[in-house]
């Protein structure tokens, strides 16, 4: 490694994994799949509101893997509006009411090289991850959002087990 490779990584953006739980959700559609569901007023309330709070922590993703659920899709369709550009989105059928394991596995099959990866997905296999993670219990509600720092780890080796350290919590009704 010459020296100007050493000073490249030492200067380089630490990954992040942004885990964010849908924001909230109509129950009142009788009939309706649960996978159909859209976001009720105060879903579509909190998503902008959240995203806004991802830039100013200069924290916006590059790369958004996204469960196919319609309230997922809405809480990022809403949030995209805060961000000044758009992120490459991947929608997986895999992330809806997936497992911390499931959700693992998907971040590590995208091989990609985002510096700032987004998960936006379900309770309860979301509020596991985070939890497991950090360490200890975290309750998601509905849009908060988990902003973990990777110890310079590339995508494909991300494992529950990975060196994490949870830089940034938030809920809607915090702010």
């Amino acid at each position: 490694m010459t020296m100007d490779d050493s000073q490249s990584r030492t200067h380089q953006k630490p990954r992040r994994l942004v885990l964010m739980r849908h924001a909230k959700s109509d129950w009142s559609g009788e009939g309706s799949a649960d996978h159909e569901r859209h976001l009720n007023e105060r879903g579509r309330h909190d998503a902008p509101i959240m995203g806004a709070w991802l830039g100013e922590l200069d924290c916006l993703p590059d790369v958004v893997l996204c469960s196919s659920a319609t309230r997922t899709r809405e809480t990022l369709q809403r949030m995209q509006d805060s961000f000044p550009s758009d992120p490459i989105v991947s929608y997986s059928d895999a992330l809806y009411l997936a497992t911390p394991e499931t959700i693992c596995s998907t971040i590590r099959s995208d091989h990609c090289d985002a510096s700032t990866l987004m998960v936006i997905a379900h309770n309860p296999g979301l509020a596991h991850l985070v939890s497991q993670l950090a360490q200890q219990w975290i309750d998601m509600p509905t849009a908060a959002i988990a902003v973990f720092t990777l110890a310079d780890e590339d995508w494909s080796k991300f494992r529950l087990s990975s060196t994490v350290e949870l830089e940034h919590f938030m809920r809607p009704k915090a702010l």
